[in-house]
């Protein structure tokens, strides 16, 4: 007698474990991220924002906050500066 093999569906929707945080999705072009990238260096956003974080109370769930607060502050430093 041959044993029956369930296949799952490959489409169906997977769900996190319960008490697992969920990653929110932002949707960016690639044009966008063009943009910030290569006109910042991502290394001093990227201290910016975590400068940001710790003066925030270091509280986590505001990173994209923190960091385009960060770009925004940078891109207006270079462009007060001539660069």
């Amino acid at each position: 007698m041959a044993k029956s093999t369930k296949t799952q569906s490959t489409t169906a929707p997977r769900t996190a474990r319960p008490g697992t945080p969920r990653t929110p999705r932002v949707n960016a072009t690639t044009s966008d991220v063009s943009t910030t990238s290569s006109s910042l260096p991502h290394g001093d956003i990227a201290m910016r924002a975590y400068e940001l974080y710790l003066a925030d109370g270091a509280m986590p769930g505001r990173e994209l906050d923190h960091w385009l607060k960060a770009e925004s502050e940078l891109r207006y430093r270079s462009a007060a500066n001539g660069n």
